[in-house]
């Protein structure tokens, strides 16, 4: 086993506090995220009495294959700045993410960091398989938000 991790960064011309709730529903993310097939809630975690849990399922590219992928994710808001999420898949692979949420006028600063633990052959392709992933759910994230109609109004 062992670590990886990426980062990205993205401003959105919206409040923090929208964000924050968009960011807080991992339901949002599921016409974003380019690799989300469904997401289904879960009961909450005594372990994580904040955080929001859900089953999800991807599909993970794979050379000319299509790979569906199961895992547990946990989406914890532990303030008004910052939104902690985890997975867990099978075999041995974690993920943790940690967003931060900065205002600034009418724009809301979003640093999001990923630390990737998996088996060591499949740490690279996880992560850039997430790293990936995750920057297009930030730019389709920025369009939805900043596009004539905003998140709450495209319903």
């Amino acid at each position: 086993m062992g670590q990886a991790a990426f980062a990205h960064e993205i401003e959105i011309r919206t409040s923090r506090a929208q964000l924050h709730a968009f960011l807080s529903d991992l339901h949002n993310y599921l016409p974003l995220h380019p690799l989300i097939l469904s997401i289904e809630d879960l009961p909450p975690d005594p372990e994580m009495p904040g955080a929001r849990r859900y089953r999800v399922v991807d599909r993970v590219p794979f050379g000319p294959f299509q790979l569906r992928a199961r895992y547990v994710a946990a989406i914890d808001p532990v303030s008004d700045h910052e939104i902690q999420a985890h997975a867990w898949q099978s075999p041995g692979i974690q993920l943790q993410t940690t967003y931060a949420l900065d205002e600034s006028g009418a724009k809301t600063r979003l640093v999001e960091r990923v630390w990737v633990e998996a088996p060591r052959l499949l740490r690279r392709f996880v992560t850039t398989q997430a790293s990936r992933a995750h920057q297009e759910t930030l730019t389709r994230m920025k369009t939805l938000f900043e596009g004539s109609r905003g998140p709450s109004e495209s319903g």
